[in-house]
């Protein structure tokens, strides 16, 4: 199912996400070196490790999805990509200075032992960076985003508060070295574009809007014939301790 809905969306996937992750500020937050080798876990078709461009030796984008790939080596040619699986990394043990996953493990049902395998390559002064969607910390809000979610993408599969997210890093063997919360205005219509989703996917997420969206603690307010809401995304640096 994952596979599937990556190959099917890179295209759209990749035009809409594009510049998302520009105004946060991540190479600069990651401690990235030089001489680091940069590898993004599930690095999709390359918008967030491409930021790293210039600050870092080699940069290795690692994802299932051919389709997400062959669309990353369009538009990024400097990238190095690798077919694989974020749950068996074909890296040697505390090889690489910053292993990094961003907006992936949303899509992972069993984050730990993901984190595990990130920890496992990263060397022993390098850094583990997460950047991902987050949810409030409300148990009735998270399970409307998860809902809502999973309408407009079926290969999502958890929506985490930063609670969860800390009790995965340090589950995984890492401590916190730093973190960020993020907080930004987005649009029903770029959130959901038509060349990405089908139309009746598009059609059954405004519906779940119109009568949950208040639930999901998203902050969604209706603009004319579009809906404004709050997406927020957390950033954690971790280390080995």
């Amino acid at each position: 199912m994952l596979n599937q809905e990556f190959d099917r969306a890179a295209k759209g996937f990749a035009a809409r996400s594009a510049g998302r992750f520009d105004n946060m500020g991540v190479v600069e937050f990651s401690r990235v070196r030089r001489e680091d080798t940069v590898l993004e876990v599930g690095a999709g078709t390359g918008n967030f490790l491409a930021l790293f461009e210039g600050h870092a030796a080699r940069l290795v984008a690692l994802d299932l999805t051919e389709g997400m790939l062959r669309e990353g080596a369009r538009r990024y040619p400097f990238l190095n990509l690798v077919l694989g699986d974020g749950a068996r990394l074909p890296f040697r043990s505390r090889s690489l200075g910053l292993v990094t996953s961003a907006q992936a493990l949303h899509h992972v049902f069993e984050p730990v032992p993901f984190v595990m395998e990130m920890r496992r390559v990263c060397a022993g002064d390098g850094h583990v960076l997460i950047v991902d969607q987050a949810a409030t910390e409300s148990y009735e809000e998270i399970a409307f985003m998860n809902e809502l979610e999973v309408i407009r993408d079926p290969s999502h599969a958890m929506s985490r508060p930063p609670s969860a997210f800390h009790a995965i890093v340090m589950a995984a063997g890492l401590e916190i070295a730093d973190e960020r919360l993020y907080e930004d205005q987005s649009r029903f219509s770029k959130w959901m574009w038509p060349g990405e989703f089908p139309q009746e996917r598009i059609d059954a997420t405004r519906d779940f809007v119109e009568r949950f969206g208040a639930e999901t603690g998203m902050d969604f307010e209706r603009d004319g014939d579009d809906w404004v809401f709050t997406r927020r995304r957390i950033m954690l640096l971790a280390r080995r301790p």
